[in-house]
């Protein structure tokens, strides 16, 4: 519209002087107000086009359809380009959009440069540009072009510029729109066409040049000059040459095309282009750039040229499609490439309208199929997870966070996309590296990922390969496929208002139901215990979904919303259907079934349907040659699987992966990688074993023989000796491989059989072992060629099947092939004969002969029986079926029903015969036949129990008295005279599985059991069986162990003398192999023996060793008797009361689980050892220690008698302690025991005593109540008051917690809202009636009235009236851990973690100091489940990592650790051995033959760094002989290695005298504080400290060894110091060394014994450290002597000659010594020339140069002279110097003489009171004699020969002390007075 006048025709425009449109005709072409706008609409018509002049590229210009719209759009163009001229004309449509390119010069030529059609615009914005434009005809656009360069020169234009047009195909009419006085960015397009240099003609304009002479014009216009040729052009009548070329422009922008091209901003990571050589473009960002909001959003433009538009436009979609772009932004790119493959735009049938068009009926797509979408973007999250995932964990691993609980999400996961209100769930399992599995639905895909340098995914699924590209953002996640991109919004449900906090919650803000504001707090939460407030994420009415109270967890629903606007509301719905990606038959990725199979045993997942085991192992027997290749390649596996579980195998986790990290601190992947397949071992085991089990088979179907190679036997090797119970299935089947290896091949062994068979007589050979192993074997034999040896195999068989039985007489013949024995036998070992049983064995051809002839046999066989049966009721005879022809029995079903129906036709018969059993025989080729029993209590149908089980051993073995009360399974064996059952009780009630018991029952033929080697073998044999036993995974670790042996040869004894020498042989037994028997839980040892009188009668005995009774393997005897028809026994009587009238005979099948078993199983359960049970290890150990003894140094023949006796303490019940063995063991009713113990050890033959406390967990779970508590202190007095060594054993759960059980059904509660729980309750209440049938007192509270009246009793207090459930428990535990302080104090205290100790449990331990923990005994405060929960997360996986080994002994909590409880008891039983009888009393000396006094001390200390403990305790030398060190040989132990290593403390024995002992390490060693896994951002710290200086934790351990050793052990301490002095960096300083170092001090000022400071050869002691140890320290009890090479002093040599001896000195030095200098000093005072001065100086200084190194040795040697043993012994600082070699010797007479003179020192004081040290100390020096006090060997010569005579002096100075004392207490009375006093004494 021009004008507002009304006048809407075109405006003449008379340029003003300075060419420009004058304003008020420039005014009338604008619209200034929005009413102007909406007249000049009316009159002209809508649609019209509303545009800001100064705006562009779609910013302000609207189109307007109506009045409406006009009102609504003039605003919005008014702001956005404010201050614009206004234009408004009626809208064009279907109109293109064409541009002439024109360039104007001063001189008024004008040149139309062709043009471009932009008619793509989207909101008016271009998007693609493109020339030239063939749309128009082209006469059409010449004259467009015309009109251009007319208007050009009308308005005198200057520079490059665009007039551009609207034009309308259909009409070829166009129509001026504007001119663009500038460049515009699409200028490329025509510079392509013309290949003019815009730009450049610009600047060239500019510099006043005519068009007609710039070169690229002229070239234009085909002028052969352009170069240098400035002839005329008309341009306005000559035309440029012809256009062979077509551009297409494409803007790049950041605009989301799936929200209407909505801007988007953010950082560009990366923009991957490279141009070609027909395509060109350009970027205005680059990598880690960015676009802001405020930003233009076209940051590129991409141009395609070729030979025409077709060429072109599949130029510029390759480009695109290649483009990269990757950030935060959203760009249009897969969207333009989708517009150009348009049928429109190939067509070139589009107009400006078409692109808002398509826009708004969304008819093009960027979207790819729904499930590519889905898969990429479910391979995207399942890489990055894992990816971050490993990456996170390495750089925990860095810091020193070992824990692993993240890695089962690394290989299995369950990933959630959400597409189009869509969720699918997949469950992702990574098969390899590179390979995940997909699984959704039942269905499942592979994706095959590799990562391209530049980060983008590669991707092979269903079929197609794509590139993929991921960023998670804050609305979801944005995944970029071949190109394409897809938004795949995060799930949000705004009306569910959740927690993000762990915690619990205070109250609630707002009443239910009542509305809450987006953005304000709607409840208060308690986390951390701080009160932190949560907003509402939406408006509306509010639901709360819990109470004030309850407790939550990160992600707990805490209110529903009901919202303001649903449409916020979007229900997902869960993908049910059948996946795309999913296709049948499709092959994994992972090919090569080896590649596969070790990825399994690398830890990565397998999914079943698309890698079977089964085809993996065909598939890798396929591949292999030979045998041995297979053999090998299983070999390859297995060790592969070994070199993981080597690592792990019966370790400590966290020990292992510190080791790990710190061996491949630079190569922590290797790291994860082996805990990740340690984490699959379940998956690996099971791959393994299916591959060990099809090996062989598969190996004998292809290749006919089953290999064993070298690598393979090396692999089963290593398999079977990893140690742990998990194993125990592989080790299982790697021992049977092995075995089965090893065994002699059946035709040798059939071989040699047959060679002894027939040298020997049947009779003969059936009794002696060296058939025990051929036994079946002789079944081969049965049908042998030669007649004679198969007779005697069948003869040889029979007799040693019934060697229990006596056989009268036996007949094998032999009739057309088939051999038949017939033979008499009665029972032997029974006290009255028994019936003469019939038997009867046919040996048929093979087994369709034997089931023929079966009818026959019985009928051939019926007389001979059932005259024999006549008398009996139960069944006595029996038949057997064999046959010759060996072959494989397939199927037993199959084979049983034959064998079933056999039997069963003849079944009359048979029960009329009294055939008692038919048991069947059926060989198979070279190996070892099948057994089946058909027996008449089954109605002669086959027994599973007695299958492939020789006919007799059900009966020798006892089995019947097994299946009364268990359900028994037979277990693989190695020996065929052993069978392992696992039993499980029948009918067994309560928690928890059923109780187990593992049976091994055993049969022996030998006939040295009796000897201590037979006893040996036999035992081992069932060890080793037992071992394989409880490696089965159906073995609990709760399940005990019982063997039954039955010796079938005769014993030539009496029953007593038969216990006495089992009692003996079993004692000897139980301190050799107390540790297995122990940890194999063998409960019961029974021994059934045939004892053969001097009459030859023989008496059925029965040995029995049970834990039954409460004591450990109690050995007892008894006589059987049995039934003489059936066998059975009918009673065991005790030995000794068998004859009686009272006899207390039973007999019993093996009874179900006791009280105490259970108990037992309890404290299993824990890995610990039930508590009376310690009383057998501890007499165990002390066998073990005299043997040990007696065996080493003792002249001794035997044991001592009665070596450990014990008595229980019992607390009665007016709190007072007897000692009692009267309660029955496990009858205890609280958690706590004790024991006055009696031993006799090497030390203390004559005896000494100990008092051993310990949890009983079997009782309320060890935890500390009242009675407990009570218990507990009564006996730690007991053992203080009497200065016994206290034992404690810890097992325990802590502090009790209970409640009053009794009110938990009566009491209620008032809710707020009876309606509406969620508001919360007001009170807990009673009824009235409830609380009057209450104990007075069990509550507090007041009545009040409830709805209608009712009367309630509102609780405030619950009292109970149960003493011990809640603070009465802390205050106990107070109590005795005072105790335990005390004791410590006064006694010799020692805990033994066990199991576990928590809370009070491990403060006691702490308390007592002294600690040995078991690798399986956590110390802890807090459990790590609990701890997870505060934290909110798992942070913790086992209790080990708050208070296991891998913590308490480095930090010095633990002085010892042990792996178990026999190996405890004996380190503690070690510890006593150096402590004295009493803490008043001192330790004694156990003299050591093997390592005399006076012998010298052969291991040398260097210069160098070397280990203490060599010098203390001797080493081998690498030659192997024994280099001696300071102490007895083998008597050094240490303790506290974990803590403060730069120190070394233990206790040893110097000629037999215990002693403290403290060593410095002069090696660099490191201290390591281990990274908290409950705080993500804390680092392991590595310290190192270097040898020879006290740091904080070994100033600490010093302090705490001098205080252990002085306190109730009594120790002389021996130091040997060699100490440069304390750390003192700022790190020490903070981490208070002043502190410990001062401890030390504190320390030996309360030592009461004998302390030697020594410093060693080579050693030295200075500054602080000197000062700690000096003996003015403590000068009664401390001596300092010195090595006569070592040095003492204040600083170092080098260090006091930087103070005291500078290099002036040392120059000064040279000037006195070295005669050239003096000549030169001389020359100089002489010269008076100034350059001989200067030359003599230069002389000097050189010599001085060259002398100082030699200076610097000879100033330190000055000083080290000063720090020498003889200067400090002159000053008296030490108190003599000791020669090395010969300290040993003379430290031993020192230190007997200490303890003796103190002991005498003391008796004196103690007989008066008055005298104190010193005056003590002279009369000792007055009774020995001044030359023998000087004389340590005199004085204990003198003590030794005068010993009556001292007691003597001392009594009589008792006696003087008492009159002295009676004397001056009667001064000052009178005589009445005194009269009156003696009178009453």
């Amino acid at each position: 519209s021009w004008g507002n006048d009304g006048d809407d025709g075109p405006l003449q425009a008379n340029l003003q002087a300075d060419g420009t449109i004058p304003k008020e005709t420039f005014d009338k072409a604008m619209v200034h107000t929005v009413e102007e706008a909406v007249d000049a609409a009316k009159r002209i018509g809508f649609p019209v086009m509303l545009k800001a002049s100064e705006g562009g590229g779609g910013k302000g210009i609207r189109m307007n359809a109506n009045e409406e719209e006009l009102r609504a759009n003039f605003p919005q163009v008014v702001n956005e380009v404010p201050g614009s001229p206004m234009f408004m004309m009626q809208l064009c449509t279907e109109a293109r959009h064409l541009e002439v390119q024109i360039v104007g010069d001063e001189h008024g030529n004008a040149i139309a440069i062709n043009g471009r059609d932009c008619s793509t615009q989207r909101r008016f914005q271009k998007i693609f540009e493109e020339g030239p434009p063939t749309i128009a005809k082209p006469d059409t656009f010449l004259e467009m072009q015309r009109a251009a360069q007319r208007l050009t020169q009308q308005i005198g234009y200057i520079g490059a510029g665009t007039v551009e047009y609207l034009y309308k195909a259909e009409t070829d009419e166009f129509f001026f729109l504007e001119l663009n006085p500038r460049l515009q960015v699409e200028h490329p397009v025509t510079e392509g066409l013309s290949l003019v240099n815009l730009p450049a003609t610009q600047l060239q304009v500019a510099m006043g040049i005519p068009l007609n002479r710039i070169p690229d014009i002229r070239r234009f216009y085909g002028r052969a000059d352009a170069e240098d040729g400035d002839g005329p052009i008309d341009f306005m009548t000559e035309e440029y040459k012809d256009i062979d070329t077509h551009v297409i422009a494409a803007r790049i922008t950041a605009e989301n095309p799936d929200e209407g091209f909505k801007p988007t901003s953010g950082t560009i990571e990366r923009v991957n282009f490279q141009s070609t050589s027909n395509v060109w473009g350009y970027f205005s960002v680059g990598a880690n750039g960015g676009i802001h909001e405020f930003a233009d959003s076209q940051f590129g433009h991409l141009f395609a040229k070729g030979p025409n538009r077709e060429q072109a436009r599949k130029a510029l979609v390759l480009a695109l499609k290649e483009l990269e772009v990757r950030g935060d932004i959203r760009t249009t790119v897969d969207y333009l490439v989708q517009l150009l493959e348009t049928q429109e735009f190939k067509d070139n049938t589009i107009d400006t309208s078409w692109l808002d068009g398509i826009i708004r009926e969304k008819s093009v797509s960027t979207e790819l199929d729904p499930h590519v979408t889905v898969a990429a973007a479910a391979i995207y999250r399942s890489y990055a997870q894992v990816q971050a995932g490993e990456a996170g964990m390495i750089e925990s691993l860095g810091m020193g966070q070992l824990g692993m609980g993240a890695l089962k999400s690394l290989n299995s996961f369950p990933i959630e996309i959400a597409y189009k209100d869509v969720k699918y769930n997949f469950q992702v399992q990574r098969t390899s590296p590179d390979v995940f599995t997909f699984t959704i639905n039942g269905g499942s895909f592979e994706a095959k990922v590799r990562e391209s340098p530049d980060g983008s995914l590669l991707c092979e699924f269903g079929g197609m390969t794509s590139k993929i590209v991921g960023f998670e953002e804050p609305l979801g996640l944005r995944v970029i496929i071949d190109g394409t991109t897809c938004l795949l919004p995060n799930i949000f449900d705004p009306s569910e208002l959740r927690t993000d906090v762990t915690g619990k919650v205070v109250r609630y803000l707002q009443e239910d139901g009542a509305q809450v504001e987006a953005g304000t707090p709607f409840v208060e939460v308690e986390a951390m215990k701080m009160i932190m407030p949560l907003k509402a994420s939406e408006s509306g009415a509010i639901k709360h979904e819990l109470s004030a109270g309850s407790i939550i967890s990160t992600g707990d629903l805490l209110a529903s919303l009901t919202l303001k606007d649903p449409s916020k509301v979007k229900k997902i719905e869960t993908f049910d259907g059948a996946f795309d990606m999913v296709k049948e038959g499709s092959s994994s990725f992972v090919a090569d079934p080896m590649a596969a199979y070790q990825n399994v045993i690398d830890g990565y997942e397998r999914v079943a349907d698309i890698a079977p085991l089964e085809n993996l192992v065909q598939g890798i027997m396929s591949g292999v040659a030979s045998a041995d290749e297979a053999a090998d390649a299983v070999a390859a596996l297995l060790q592969r699987f070994c070199a993981v579980e080597s690592v792990f195998a019966g370790k400590v986790m966290d020990d292992v992966n510190q080791q790990l990290v710190k061996d491949k601190k630079d190569a922590l992947a290797e790291v994860l990688a082996v805990n990740m397949a340690h984490a699959q071992f379940t998956n690996r085991q099971n791959a393994l074993l299916f591959l060990l089990r099809q090996f062989a088979s598969l190996s004998i179907a292809k290749f006919g023989e089953r290999p064993m190679t070298a690598d393979l036997t090396a692999a089963l090797e290593n398999l079977s000796g990893l140690e742990g119970k998990e194993y125990g299935t592989l080790k299982i089947e790697a021992t049977s491989l092995l075995r089965e290896a090893s065994i002699e091949p059946f035709e040798s062994r059939k071989a040699s059989l047959r060679s002894t068979l027939a040298d020997a007589e049947p009779a003969t050979l059936s009794r002696g072992t060296t058939i025990s192993s051929g036994v079946d074997l002789l079944t081969s034999l049965f049908t042998d060629s030669d007649t004679n040896i198969a007779k005697k195999a069948i003869e040889t068989f029979l007799r040693r099947v019934y060697r229990a039985h006596d056989i009268l007489k036996m007949e094998v013949t032999d009739e057309n092939g088939v051999y038949t024995a017939n033979f008499d036998l009665t029972l032997g070992g029974v006290a009255e004969p028994g019936p003469v049983r019939k038997g009867v064995m046919v040996v048929a051809k093979d087994e369709a002969e034997a089931v023929k002839l079966f009818p026959s046999i019985v009928e051939g066989f019926e007389s001979t029986a059932s005259d024999a049966q006549a008398e009996f009721a139960s069944p006595i005879n029996v038949i057997h079926m064999a046959w010759g022809a060996a072959s494989m029995v397939e199927d037993d079903d199959k084979a049983i029903a034959t064998f079933e129906d056999m039997v069963g036709a003849q079944k009359p018969k048979l029960e009329k015969m009294g055939i008692r059993a038919v048991h069947i025989i059926a060989p198979q080729p070279e190996m070892d036949p099948r057994y089946f029993s058909l027996t008449s209590c089954e109605e002669y149908k086959e027994d599973p129990l007695r299958r492939d089980m020789r006919p007799t051993f059900y009966h020798l073995l006892e089995l019947n008295r097994l299946v009364d009360n268990y359900d028994i399974k037979r277990m693989d064996s190695v020996a065929r005279n052993t069978q392992v059952y696992l039993g499980v009780e029948k009918g067994a009630t309560g928690r928890g599985p059923a109780p187990q018991s593992v049976f091994l029952r055993a049969l022996s033929h030998s006939s040295d059991l009796t000897s201590p080697s037979g006893a040996t073998r036999v035992l081992l044999t069932a060890l080793d069986e037992l071992d394989r036993a409880v490696l089965d995974e159906r073995v609990t670790a709760t399940t005990s162990s019982r063997i039954f042996l039955n010796m079938l040869s005769e014993v030539e004894t009496s029953p007593s003398e038969a216990l006495e020498t089992f009692t003996s042989l079993l004692g000897q037994l139980q301190s050799r192999y107390a540790t297995r028997l122990l940890r194999l839980k063998v409960d019961e040892i029974e021994v059934k023996i045939r004892v053969k009188g001097s009459d030859g009668t023989l008496t059925p005995l029965r040995l029995i060793a049970s834990s039954m009774s409460g004591k450990w393997l109690k050995p007892d005897a008894y006589l059987e008797f049995p039934d003489p028809v059936t066998g059975v026994t009918n009673q065991f009587c005790p030995l000794g009361d068998a004859e009686t009238d009272d006899a207390k005979c039973y007999l019993t099948p093996y009874p179900t689980s006791n009280k105490l078993q259970m108990k037992r199983a309890a404290v299993r359960r824990i890995s610990s050892t039930y508590a009376y049970d310690f009383l057998g290890l501890f007499e165990v150990s002390l066998v073990q220690r005299w043997g040990a003894y007696l065996r080493d140094e003792s002249a001794l023949d035997s044991i001592p008698e009665d070596i450990f006796e014990s008595k229980e303490i019992l607390l009665t019940d007016d709190g007072t302690v007897e000692l009692s063995n009267d309660r029955v063991v496990g009858t205890n009713d609280i958690g706590m025991v004790a024991w006055h113990c009696f031993m006799k050890t090497p030390e203390y033959p004559e005896g000494r005593e100990m008092v051993v406390i310990a949890n009983d967990v079997t009782v309320q779970s060890g935890s500390f109540g009242v009675k407990e508590d009570d218990f507990f202190e009564a006996a730690s007095l007991y053992a203080r008051e009497r200065g016994l060594p206290r034992i404690y054993i810890a097992c325990n759960s802590g502090a009790r917690i209970g409640l009053v059980e009794t009110l938990k059904p009566m009491f209620k509660v008032s809710w707020k809202d009876e309606a509406n729980p969620a508001q919360g309750f007001e009170y807990l209440y009673l009824t009235e009636d409830d609380y009057k049938s209450l104990p007075e007192g069990s509550v507090e509270g007041e009545m009040v009235s409830g709805p209608g009246g009712e009367k309630r009793f509102a609780l405030s207090d619950i009292i109970g009236t149960i003493h011990g459930i809640g603070v009465e428990n802390l205050r106990g535990s107070g109590t005795i851990a005072g105790e335990t302080s005390r004791a410590y104090d006064e006694t010799f205290t020692l805990s033994y973690v066990t199991g576990r100790s928590v809370g009070i449990g491990a403060y006691l331990v702490r308390l007592g100091q002294r600690t040995i923990q078991m690798q399986v005994g956590p110390m802890i405060l807090t459990g790590y489940s609990a701890l997870n929960k505060l934290l909110g997360r798992d942070v913790y996986t086992s209790q080990d990592q708050l208070g296991g080994p891998q913590i308490m002994f480095p930090n010095g909590v633990t002085h010892e650790l042990v792996q178990d409880d026999q190996e405890g008891v004996n380190a503690i039983l070690d510890w006593v051995s150096f402590v004295p009888k009493t803490a008043k009393s001192y330790p004694v000396a156990l003299k050591s033959a093997a390592d005399p006094i006076d012998r010298p001390v052969d291991f040398m200390p260097t210069k160098a760094p070397y280990d203490p403990r060599h010098m203390l305790a001797g080493t081998r030398a690498p030659d192997g002989t024994w280099i001696s060190g300071f102490f007895d040989r083998n008597t050094f132990k240490e303790y506290l290695a974990g803590w403060g290593k730069s120190v070394v403390v233990g206790r040893a024995r110097l000629g037999g005298i215990p002693m403290g002992v403290i060593a410095v390490e002069t090696r660099l060693v490191e201290q390591r504080i281990p990274a908290d896994p409950g705080n993500e951002a804390s680092r392991e710290a590595i310290l190192p400290q270097a040898g020879q200086v006290w740091y904080p934790d070994s100033a600490f351990k010093t302090a705490q060894a001098i205080k252990d050793f002085g306190r109730g052990e009594n120790l002389p301490l021996m130091i040997f110091a060699n100490w440069r002095g304390f750390s003192g960096g700022t790190r020490d300083m903070a981490g208070e060394i002043l502190k410990f170092g001062a401890m030390i001090v504190d320390a030996l000022v309360e030592y009461q014994h004998p302390v030697f400071v020594y410093i060693p050869p080579n050693g030295e002691l200075r500054g602080g450290a000197w000062v700690v140890i000096d003996p003015t320290i403590n000068e009664k009890v401390m001596e300092m002597y010195a090595d006569k090479e070592s040095r003492g002093g204040i600083l170092e040599p080098p260090g006091i000659c930087e103070v005291k001896f500078r290099a002036a000195d040392q120059k000064t030095k040279m000037h006195q010594l070295d005669p050239m200098l003096l000549a030169l000093d001389q020359e100089l005072e002489m010269a008076s020339d100034a350059d001989d001065v200067s030359e003599l100086k230069k002389q000097i200084s050189d010599r001085e140069a060259s002398l100082m190194p030699l200076y610097l040795q000879v100033a330190h040697e000055f000083a080290d002279l000063h720090d020498r043993s003889g200067r400090m012994k002159a000053k008296g600082v030490i108190r003599d110097v000791l020669e090395w070699k010969s300290s040993r010797a003379t430290m031993y007479w020192r230190v007997k003489r200490r303890i003796a003179e103190d002991e005498l020192r003391n008796k004196i004081m103690e007989a008066d009171a008055t005298l104190d040290h010193a005056a003590a100390t002279a009369k000792v020096e007055a009774m020995v004699g001044a030359g023998n006090y000087a004389d340590d060997q005199k004085f204990l010569e003198y003590l030794e020969m005068e010993g009556a005579g001292l007691d003597a002096q001392v009594g009589g100075l008792k006696m003087s002390a008492i009159k002295a004392a009676v004397a001056e207490m009667f001064d000052g009375l009178d005589e009445t007075q005194k009269q009156e006093i003696l009178s009453g004494l």
